[in-house]
């Protein structure tokens, strides 16, 4: 009889073993469109997205490394497809956004990261073909990819659209005139977004994620995956009514 009362005990203890709760995934069945998402910051908001139960869309320049995303992101077992595009070009971000609602239905996440940098130069010796390339990633492409995306939010009446933004978007740096100008465009650009689909129940903030470690910086500075936390934050429901915001990675807990 002894024996039995045991038993009982070892099976009660079982069952609350077998029903602890899992941890809850913040972005669970959410769709995410990255741009950039090959490589450096673009990447690791994806790994972290995955790791939270996103679906992800990534679009890059870059096949190989593009390919290579998408393989560790579904090697933890999530759902992820890239495609190659140019953001500065309205056609191939066309075709891209509708691969994407061909493949998932929905669009949760705009995280507008795609950007490049010209080497520092004063204006008076900065090719205009520099300037018309920067302005072009950094400032058209959030644009077109973002007005490609509205549509299928403004239908659903949620979404949330993230761009990254930068500290010489938000302070005076010599010689970074294009660079300045197209990230001070994108702080304009976000707020002004955030004011127009807010009634849709659509948040639209910037981050400044810091100095990192990316082709863009040489590779020197803090570890991408450093400065995650914030995206997963605006992406998930705990940022319901966060918008026209202008966050950093280091400092954003505080805002």
């Amino acid at each position: 009889m002894p024996n039995l009362g045991f038993a009982r005990e070892t099976v009660s203890q079982s069952s609350q073993r077998q029903t602890t709760p899992e941890p809850r995934l913040k972005l669970k069945d959410k769709v995410a469109v990255i741009t950039g998402g090959g490589r450096g910051i673009g990447k690791a908001i994806a790994m972290a997205y995955a790791s939270e139960g996103a679906k992800l869309a990534l679009c890059a320049r870059t096949p190989s490394e593009l390919e290579q995303t998408v393989r560790e992101i579904q090697a933890l077992k999530a759902e992820c497809k890239g495609w190659s595009c140019d953001v500065s070009l309205e056609e191939p971000v066309q075709d891209f956004i509708a691969h994407v609602l061909e493949v998932f239905g929905k669009v949760d996440v705009l995280v507008n990261n795609a950007g490049v940098m010209t080497r520092p130069a004063p204006t008076t010796e900065l090719e205009v073909k520099k300037w018309d390339y920067t302005i072009a990633v950094n400032l058209r492409g959030p644009f077109l990819v973002t007005r490609a995306v509205l549509p299928l939010m403004i239908k659903q009446k949620s979404g949330s659209i993230i761009n990254v933004s930068s500290s010489i978007g938000r302070s005076a740096y010599a010689n970074f005139i294009a660079y300045a100008t197209s990230k001070w465009g994108l702080e304009g650009f976000t707020q002004t977004l955030a004011a127009e689909v807010g009634s849709y129940n659509i948040r639209a903030n910037s981050v400044e994620p810091g100095y990192v470690a990316t082709k863009l910086t040489g590779y020197r500075g803090s570890q991408p995956e450093s400065v995650t936390d914030v995206f997963v934050y605006l992406a998930s429901d705990e940022a319901q009514g966060v918008t026209g915001k202008m966050l950093s990675s280091s400092g954003w807990k505080t805002k």
